[in-house]
């Protein structure tokens, strides 16, 4: 459990340094924006500027520098149907 726990971590140090763990891959980047997937869920950074300036894919750390401005984990989304017709 404690393994776990530690496999997805987020820090940013003033919106200008972003360090993560549980990263398994790097699906796309540019100055604008990465795209992780983190611990099995699909993770997409914006900003400017962003540089990758490490990536371990063995431990899955990944650090990265620029302006940083958003972070959205792409949730399951329900059906529609099965929302419709509780």
């Amino acid at each position: 459990m404690e393994n776990q726990l530690n496999a997805d971590r987020i820090e940013i140090v003033g919106r200008k340094r972003l360090a993560m763990n549980g990263v398994e891959t790097v699906d796309g980047f540019s100055e604008q924006q990465l795209r992780l997937t983190v611990s099995g869920v699909k993770v997409k950074i914006t900003g400017e500027k962003i540089k990758i300036t490490a990536f371990n894919k063995a431990t899955g750390t990944l650090t990265a520098d620029g302006v940083f401005g958003e972070i959205k984990y792409n949730a399951a989304k329900t059906p529609f149907m099965k929302r419709i017709f509780k």
